[in-house]
């Protein structure tokens, strides 16, 4: 493909439209499957005509070309027919996972000026009508039953809006990236040319993450089905094994922790990945492990794409690796740029520098998201004018990475420059999480780090809060856990430290900065062992237990010095849920880490639901359809 292609067009001029790769399916295989998630099943056709109903109840609220449409439904068949309306309807959606807290949600549709929320009975029970700035919309097939299903009218091209995707801000106020249909256009045809046809694909992502567009629409471009994992499956390694064997999934795409995990559950059970053809990792700094290369030794014909990007720019270079899989390297390099981006690697006056002279990474070319919603500066600082093409309005856009040019030409990754955290395939600005903890009365100051344990490598990393007191009279005592309730409150879970260190002050540079370097690993002493003392604590420890393969957990234990980290901890209230038959919300993982604090949150909860139960029941809020 040119380097020089218009924004929103591809080399051929096939498609206009993010739809139309999947439109094509529709018309050629209509009965084939499309979508899968547990026991429910859509074809093409199928799926085609429920996000066509939907289409035009958005249309009929006003949904269009550059409007917004908030989405918070969970993970399943409803969440694919709502991503394909909202496009339908030629509006973009505005994604949220359904336990973010409710300010975080309130706060991202109001910024983005955003008046209808897509989501389920359970969800807009907590927006009630009239007490928030938009309303509530529900997108299962009994609420859309008798609405029209054929085709819908739209206008979008490769300028329209596709989404806005709020991720942590480094100011301290999430920011909103509004991108474009064009630059995913290009990498849908890009897709599928890559990738084969018509197999079944796992759908793994978060549709908060800007890799679940690409995902989904990618397998629909190439005649795929989508096999949605369960929020259990996916963060059950074995569970998600299982699910790759029982619908022998040809293509997955995993962030770099769990393909690692994939690669461990498989050299003990090889049979259960046997179909993995097309293995692409994401979100991390990808490393060859010992079992990922006996893994796809056992795969004939595997290949290993790496997309390399951000939710600004997509994917901008996929170095692939092919077999024999005993050359792979260990860390992988980045490669060369894809399709129609520009990489440039410059010092701090923005000139190139010399070839294996470390430079700070920029993108230019169609990849470049629009920008920052409601953020002009924001926008005009990060996506600066590219000096190296003249054509007008040309832009690049200052990553923060840090890389070199090599003399066989290739880009090598050599970490951040700044303080960005990508922890477990999610991007996490500490700024944001120190600004809320510095907005309390009780903390001074604040800085928060990843600290891999000193015994331990980057997998086990813990994101940690470095706290200074306001009040540090003798006697004086900060309580971490309002800390955690305070950010728990305004976060996704992920943000939200597993660890508090207080501090008299914080060490500091010769220049007046925070010296980082200086400050100390969060205390991981083994607490004296208490066992369990009654049966709500004898429930949570031997989960705690079966989930970090432990056999003995007390009370005192908190699951992540014990190993724990956020990509077990979907599967550790699934279980909890499971056995108490509460709604144990996820960021509680965060809040009580240990099994003595989390059990006594467990009662609060039991007791608190038993009282709701025993009063009258108030009228339903009735959902708009």
């Amino acid at each position: 493909m040119s380097q020089d292609l218009d924004l929103g067009t591809v080399a051929d001029g096939r498609a206009r439209s993010v739809l139309s790769g999947m439109a094509e399916w529709v018309a050629k295989a209509p009965s084939d499957l499309a979508v899968i998630c547990g026991e429910e099943k859509l074809s093409y056709l199928d799926l085609d005509r429920r996000a066509n109903r939907l289409a035009r109840a958005l249309q009929d609220r006003g949904a269009g070309p550059e409007r917004l449409v908030g989405l918070a439904v969970p993970r399943g068949i409803d969440l694919a027919v709502a991503v394909l309306g909202i496009l339908k309807a030629g509006a973009a959606y505005l994604p949220f996972e359904p336990q973010y807290p409710d300010l975080r949600i309130i706060s991202s549709m109001t910024d983005s000026d955003a008046d209808v929320l897509i989501t389920d009975a359970v969800t807009a029970e907590r927006f009630p009508s009239g007490s928030v700035p938009f309303t509530t919309m529900d997108v299962t097939a009994a609420a859309m039953a008798d609405l029209p299903d054929d085709a819908v009218p739209s206008t979008t091209d490769g300028d329209s809006l596709q989404y806005v995707i709020y991720t942590s801000g480094s100011t301290g106020r999430p920011k909103g990236i509004a991108m474009t249909q064009g630059p995913q256009l290009t990498l849908l045809d890009w897709c599928r040319d890559r990738y084969a046809d018509r197999q079944a694909v796992l759908q793994y992502f978060p549709i908060t993450a800007d890799v679940a567009s690409l995902e989904l629409l990618s397998i629909w471009w190439t005649g795929g089905c989508a096999v949605i994992a369960s929020d259990r499956e996916r963060y059950d390694i074995s569970a998600l094994a299982r699910l790759i064997r029982q619908h022998r999934i040809h293509r997955v795409l995993l962030p770099v922790a769990a393909m690692q995990q994939l690669a461990d559950h498989a050299v003990e059970r090889p049979e259960d990945v046997c179909t993995l053809r097309e293995l692409i990792t994401t979100g991390d700094r990808l490393v060859i492990t010992p079992n990922m290369r006996t893994m796809c030794a056992g795969l004939p014909g595997v290949i290993f794409d790496d997309h390399y990007g951000s939710t600004e720019v997509n994917v901008v270079t996929a170095p692939r690796l092919v077999e024999p899989v005993a050359a792979w390297p260990d860390r992988p390099l980045l490669g060369r740029p894809i399709v129609d981006a520009r990489i440039y690697l410059l010092d701090d006056d923005l000139n190139p520098v010399p070839r294996n002279v470390p430079g700070a990474i920029y993108v230019g070319g169609g990849p470049l998201a629009r920008g920052y919603t409601g953020r002009g500066g924001l926008t005009a600082e990060a996506f600066i004018p590219d000096p190296f093409i003249g054509a007008s309005g040309a832009r690049m856009y200052r990553t923060g990475d840090l890389g070199r040019w090599r003399s066989d030409g290739l880009i090598e990754f050599l970490g951040r420059a700044d303080f960005q955290i990508k922890l477990h395939g999610l991007r996490i600005e500490p700024g944001e999480v120190e600004t809320l903890l510095r907005s309390r009365d009780d903390v001074a100051q604040a800085v928060v780090m990843a600290v891999v344990p000193e015994d331990g490598d980057a997998s086990e990393a813990l994101l940690v809060a470095y706290v200074v007191p306001a009040d540090r009279s003798p006697g004086a005592v900060l309580h971490t856990e309002p800390l955690r309730d305070h950010l728990a409150a305004h976060l996704p879970s992920a943000m939200i430290p597993q660890s508090y260190v207080v501090l008299d002050e914080l060490p500091m540079t010769e220049t007046g900065k925070v010296d980082r370097g200086r400050l100390p690993h969060p205390d991981v002493a083994e607490p004296d062992f208490v066992a369990p003392r009654d049966e709500v604590e004898a429930a949570v420890a031997k989960v705690w237990g079966t989930v970090l393969d432990l056999p003995t957990v007390g009370v005192r234990h908190n699951f992540f010095q014990l190993g724990g980290h956020s990509l077990l901890i979907t599967r550790v209230i699934y279980e909890l849920r499971e056995t108490f038959g509460a709604d144990l919300p996820m960021a509680l993982m965060f809040q009580r880490p240990t099994v003595e604090s989390f059990a006594a949150e467990v009662r609060r909860l039991r007791t608190a639901s038993t009282s709701i139960q025993d009063k009258p029941a108030e009228p339903h809020h009735d959902l708009i359809s």
